[in-house]
C-alpha cells in the first residue's frame, strides 16, 4: 500500500458523512415542523390583537357618532348649549372636541382644560385647517361616499394625547370638521382595559406599552389596577417580552403585546428545538471527536511505523558500517601481512568503530529501558564544568580528526547539581555528536556553561545546517528526523534528541533550542540547582 493514510482518510470522510447527512436532515425537518407550529400560533395571536385594534377603532367611531348627534341636537335646540359638554363628561379619555365649519368659524369644547387653553388649542387647529386642506378634502370625499374615515394629525400637544380628525355631514351639502383629542393612557386603561380582560380571561396576558420608553401602561396580568401600573414596575418587566407585538391603529406611540399564561407555545417550541438541536449537536461533536481521535491515532501509528522502518534502516547502516570495517581490518591483521605502522592504524580504526558501535547499541538499549520504565538514575553531586571538560578531553582527537575547532566558555561560579552523571554525560555527547554530524563548511563549536536563575546550564552551539522553526517542536519525538535540507544524507537513529529530552525530564530540567536553517543551532540543557547544593 503506497499511501495508506490517504485511503484511511477517504474512508473516514465517507463514514463521517453518513451520520452528518442524517443529522442535517433531522435539523432541517425539525426547523420546518416547528416553523409551521409557530406560524399557526402567531396567526392566532395576530387575530386577537386585530380584534383589540378593531374594538378601539369601533369605540372611537361610536364617540364620533355621539358627538355628531349631540351637535345636531344642539343645532336644533338653541337653548341646549351643554349637549357637547354632557357627552364630554361621560368620556373621560377625551380632553377636548373641536369643530370648524371650514370657513372662519370654529369652537372648542372641554371639561378638562381651562378657557385660555381652549383658545390656544383653537388657534393651533385653525392654523392646521387652513394649511391641510388637501387631507380635509379627502376626508370629505370619504364622507360623501358614506364612509366615516378618521385620521391622526399632529397638533403639537404632547406624546400622551392623540388628535383624531373626522368629518360630520350637516346635510344640504354642508360639512363640519371635528377634532377629538384623546388621552392615550386613560383610553387604554379605562376603555380598552375591560375588553382586553374579556378576551384574555385565564389563557392570555395582554399588555399595552408606551413605545419610546417601553413603559407599561396596562396589563391583564393579575387584573392590575391602572393606578398601580407605573414606569419600570416589576410586572411590566415580567410581561414586556410578549410573544407577539402589534402597534395600535389609532394610538401612535403605543403597542400591544400578547402571550399565553405560564410558558408560551413559542417558549415550548423553542425549548423543543433547543433540546433537539443540543442533542444532535452533541452527537455531531461526539462523532467528530471519535473520528478525529481514531484518525489521529491511526495517523500516528502509521507515521510511527514509517519512522520505525526508517529507524531500522538507519540503525542497520549505523551498525553495518563499523562491523564491516572491524571485520575487514581484523581479517587483515590475522593475515599478518602489514607493517607495524599499519597495525597501529588498523587497531586505531577498530577501536574507533567499536566505540561508535557501542554508542549506537547503548543508545538503543537506553531508549528501550526508558520506554519500559526500567531506567534507573543514581543522583550524585555533579559539577557541570568538570563533566564537560572530561567529555571534551576524550573527544579531543575525534574533533581534531574531523577538523573542528571547539571553544569552551565556562562559568567558574557554576552551582553544583544533583543528577545521574552517566545519563547527563550521554545527553551532552548526543548533542555534541549531532553538532558534529550536521555541520558542513563551518566547523566551529562553542560550549558554554552558566547559571540562569535557579538552573545551571550547558549550551552547545554549532554553525551547521540548522533546523527550520516549524520542525523544532517535533525533533524530540522518537524516530523523528526533520525532513529538510540534506539531513538525510547523514545517517542517524532518530533517538538521540529523544533520549536527551527523556534525561532532562527525569532530572526535572528542560531543554531549549534556538536554530535558523543554514546558520546553525544552539541547544541548552537546564538542570535545577538543588536546595542541598545551594546551601
Amino acid at each position: 500500500m503506497r499511501n495508506p493514510l490517504k485511503k484511511i482518510t477517504i474512508v473516514f470522510i465517507l463514514v463521517a458523512l453518513l451520520p452528518v447527512i442524517f443529522i442535517v436532515y433531522e435539523l432541517s425537518s425539525l426547523n420546518k415542523n416547528e416553523k409551521i407550529i409557530r406560524e399557526i400560533y402567531q396567526n392566532q395571536l395576530d387575530a386577537i390583537l386585530y380584534s383589540v385594534n378593531q374594538y378601539s377603532d369601533d369605540v372611537i367611531s361610536s364617540w364620533v357618532n355621539r358627538f355628531e348627534i349631540a351637535l345636531a341636537e344642539q343645532r336644533n335646540r338653541e337653548d341646549n348649549l351643554t349637549g357637547i359638554e354632557s357627552v364630554l363628561s361621560q368620556l373621560s379619555p377625551v380632553e377636548y372636541i373641536y369643530f370648524s365649519d371650514l370657513t372662519n368659524k370654529s369652537v372648542t369644547y372641554s371639561v378638562a382644560i381651562e378657557e385660555d387653553q381652549k383658545n390656544y388649542v383653537r388657534t393651533i387647529l385653525d392654523s392646521i385647517v387652513r394649511k391641510d386642506t388637501v387631507r380635509i378634502n379627502r376626508l370629505i370625499n370619504y364622507k360623501k361616499t358614506g364612509f366615516q374615515k378618521m385620521e391622526l394629525m399632529d397638533t403639537a400637544r404632547n406624546e400622551k394625547t392623540v388628535s383624531i380628525f373626522f368629518i360630520l355631514n350637516e346635510g344640504t351639502g354642508n360639512f363640519r370638521l371635528g377634532v377629538m383629542s384623546v388621552d392615550l393612557t386613560k383610553f387604554i386603561q379605562n376603555t380598552l382595559g375591560p375588553k382586553m380582560q374579556a378576551i384574555a380571561q385565564d389563557r392570555f396576558i395582554i399588555t399595552a406599552f408606551r413605545e419610546n420608553t417601553d413603559s407599561l401602561v396596562y396589563t391583564t396580568a393579575s387584573f392590575t389596577p391602572p393606578q398601580e401600573i407605573n414606569n419600570g414596575s416589576d410586572l411590566g418587566e415580567m410581561v414586556k417580552d410578549g410573544s407577539q407585538k402589534k402597534s395600535f391603529w389609532l394610538l401612535p406611540g403605543y403597542y400591544l403585546s400578547i402571550s399565553l399564561k405560564g410558558a408560551t407555545i413559542n417558549d415550548l417550541v423553542q425549548d423543543r428545538v433547543w433540546t433537539s438541536t443540543v442533542i444532535l449537536i452533541l452527537l455531531v461533536v461526539v462523532l467528530a471527536f471519535g473520528i478525529a481521535f481514531l484518525y489521529l491515532n491511526i495517523r500516528r501509528e502509521i507515521h510511527l511505523a514509517q519512522a520505525k522502518s526508517e529507524f531500522v534502516s538507519n540503525v542497520s547502516h549505523e551498525i553495518r558500517t563499523p562491523l564491516s570495517l572491524i571485520s575487514m581490518y581484523a581479517e587483515t591483521l590475522e593475515m599478518n601481512r602489514v607493517s607495524e605502522e599499519k597495525k597501529k592504524e588498523y587497531h586505531s580504526v577498530i577501536a574507533k568503530e567499536t566505540a561508535r558501535l557501542s554508542r549506537t547499541v547503548n543508545r538503543i538499549l537506553n531508549f528501550s529501558q526508558i520506554q519500559a520504565n526500567k531506567k534507573t538514575y543514581e543522583s550524585k553531586p555533579i559539577q557541570l564544568n568538570d563533566l564537560v571538560t572530561g567529555v571534551l578531553q576524550s573527544y579531543y582527537f575525534h574533533l581534531k580528526d574531523k577538523g573542528f575547532g571547539c571553544e569552551f566558555v565556562k562559568d567558574d561560579q557554576l552551582k553544583i547539581i544533583l543528577g545521574d552523571q552517566e545519563s547527563i554525560t550521554e545527553a551532552f555527547i548526543n548533542l555534541l555528536d549531532n553538532a558534529i554530524k550536521y555541520s558542513r563548511d563551518k566547523k566551529q563549536l562553542t560550549i558554554k556553561t552558566g547559571v540562569d536563575k535557579h538552573y545551571s546550564f550547558i549550551e552547545i552551539k554549532d554553525e551547521g545546517i540548522g533546523i527550520e522553526k516549524k520542525y523544532q517542536q517535533e525533533i524530540f519525538d522518537q524516530f523523528y528526523r526533520a525532513p529538510a535540507g540534506d539531513v538525510h544524507n547523514t545517517k542517524g537513529s532518530g533517538l538521540g534528541l529523544t533520549l536527551v529530552k527523556k534525561t532532562m525530564d527525569a532530572h526535572r530540567g528542560k531543554i531549549k533550542v534556538e536554530s535558523v536553517a543554514g546558520i546553525g543551532s544552539t541547544f541548552r540543557l537546564y538542570f535545577p540547582i538543588e536546595m542541598t547544593a545551594r546551601s
